[in-house]
């Protein structure tokens, strides 16, 4: 199949699984796997089918010893999109066994994660939970899917009835990112255990979660990758036929991402610099009374 149908199979896929079609998703899907054929090595290395350059580049680097080459055969995305059909249909075994086949093409894709985390937490199988969870710390660079991840972290000793732990866990989980909707999780367990949330969390909360060997450690490679990423970004930003809203909107966020794992003054003037030259060139424009 040429590259552009097997997107609009995809495409037509994610829309049946939107509108709950699950078998209709269930059958493009089936059928594309039918006309892939899964080459794993070529004369670069192992075939892997990463989806953005971040998780490409952050693979790379954190498996110097391999030899990948990037071939964009859908298969990772393809068995994802099977295991959210099983994660609908409530099969949360089936969405483990997807989610492990998609992660063999793509061992970078934290969404992918993501969806088996909550397999497990659904399965209450906490041993598997851990392992995926150790694993998504090492390929995620947002402070967003960070923080989605301490969440599910709190939500997992929620159900193990460790309500303090959990406490903290969701605390900390605002560090990385401000969610407005955890508020509501850390005022149920204000309400149960008693503590008072203060506005902005305190050193105590890390020393906390430091105390318990949960505290996120970076990953050396992940700013490597960011920096790399950046400075290649910034290269091609000279060429006019890159300057497009989604090239200046990703560099942004790689800049984002850095800041927050190293900040520093220079990244920061280069950050200011790329979010000027954005709204220079696409000004947002004012609706007219």
């Amino acid at each position: 199949m040429k590259q552009k149908e097997i997107i609009e199979q995809i495409e037509k896929s994610q829309f049946y699984i939107e509108k709950k079609k699950i078998s209709e998703a269930s059958e493009i899907l089936d059928e594309l796997l039918k006309n892939i054929e899964p080459i794993e090595i070529d004369k670069h290395g192992k075939i892997m089918d990463f989806n953005t350059q971040l998780e490409f580049v952050i693979y790379c680097n954190m498996e110097k010893h391999n030899k990948v080459s990037w071939n964009r055969n859908y298969l990772s995305e393809i068995y994802h999109l099977k295991g959210v059909i099983e994660f609908e249909n409530k099969n949360f075994k089936e969405v483990l066994s997807w989610g492990e086949k998609s992660l063999r093409w793509n061992p970078a894709n934290y969404i992918t994660y993501s969806e088996i985390l909550e397999a497990c937490i659904r399965l209450k199988d906490y041993q598997k939970f851990d392992m995926y969870f150790e694993k998504a710390l090492k390929i995620t660079a947002s402070p967003i899917y960070l923080a989605q991840l301490y969440k599910k972290l709190g939500f997992v000793y929620i159900d193990k009835g460790q309500d303090e732990m959990a406490y903290n866990l969701l605390l900390y989980s605002k560090l990385f990112f401000p969610r407005m909707e955890a508020d509501k999780e850390i005022a149920y367990l204000e309400k149960k255990i008693g503590t008072k949330l203060k506005f902005f969390p305190d050193l105590g909360v890390i020393k906390y979660i430091q105390e318990k060997g949960l505290e996120y450690k970076c990953p050396d490679y992940i700013p490597e990758s960011l920096m790399s990423l950046i400075k290649f970004m910034t290269r091609i930003l000279e060429e006019k036929k890159y300057q497009t809203k989604e090239t200046y909107l990703t560099v942004i966020d790689y800049c984002h991402s850095l800041y927050f794992h190293k900040p520093t003054e220079n990244l920061h003037n280069v950050m200011f610099a790329f979010q000027k030259e954005y709204e220079e060139k696409f000004p947002i424009k004012k609706e007219v009374n």
